[in-house]
């Protein structure tokens, strides 16, 4: 059995860390680097009983051209008994609904066994959603009622503090940044400091503000 990961565009863009998170757990998986067009033929490669990783069912979904694409990946994986499952949305793993026929003892026509696949996948994605929306709203409310009795909400406008992390990159960003002592562009820092870009020029601020106190 083997493990792959497919980062969305959504987690690139955001850059994410679940890839890296998953390697701690499981030091065999490997990043599927092809687009979404590309993965459905990429399951060729794969051998029968592997775990195919994403996200979030909802993230992976807006990668594909639309709902009928992913359906047919989907399915495909059902055949070739290739798990997916969706850190972030369990509800919509495959191996659930494996589970889902095996207890109920459902044994759907030869050729519409791809049909109640989908259907199932559907109910469990409305349930998902539902989830992700429940615990936004309890989130929001609890934020809500924090505030009402006073407590303080995010951090004090203005403020510096003091986190060890980002003492850590401060130090990096004086030492390898042209604006400072080192060579790097801004754009070849943040990839190699490997840190959001909004970060990463927040923190050259600070730095910057520091200096000109002094």
């Amino acid at each position: 059995m083997k493990r792959y990961y497919f980062k969305t565009s959504e987690e690139e863009k955001k850059n994410g860390k679940t890839m890296p998170n998953l390697f701690e757990l499981y030091h065999d998986i490997q990043l599927v680097s092809v687009n979404s067009d590309e993965l459905t033929q990429y399951l060729s490669r794969i051998d029968w009983r592997s775990k195919i990783y994403f996200c979030d069912y909802f993230m992976t979904l807006k990668d594909f051209r639309n709902e009928e694409d992913f359906f047919e990946f989907y399915v495909e994986c059902f055949f070739r008994h290739i798990d997916i499952y969706f850190i972030n949305t369990p509800e919509c793993n495959l191996s659930f609904i494996r589970e889902l026929f095996e207890t109920l003892d459902v044994k759907p026509p030869e050729r519409k066994i791809g049909e109640y696949v989908i259907r199932c996948l559907k109910c469990c994605a409305e349930q998902a959603r539902f989830s992700k929306e429940m615990s936004s709203n309890l989130k929001r409310a609890a934020l809500m009622t924090a505030k009402k009795n006073g407590s303080q909400i995010g951090g004090v406008k203005g403020a510096v503090y003091n986190i060890p992390k980002a003492d850590d990159m401060k130090k990096q960003i004086v030492q390898y940044s042209k604006t400072f002592d080192g060579t790097y562009s801004d754009i070849e820092l943040i990839e190699k400091l490997d840190i959001p870009r909004a970060t990463y020029y927040k923190y050259k601020k600070e730095i910057k503000d520091k200096k000109q106190t002094k």
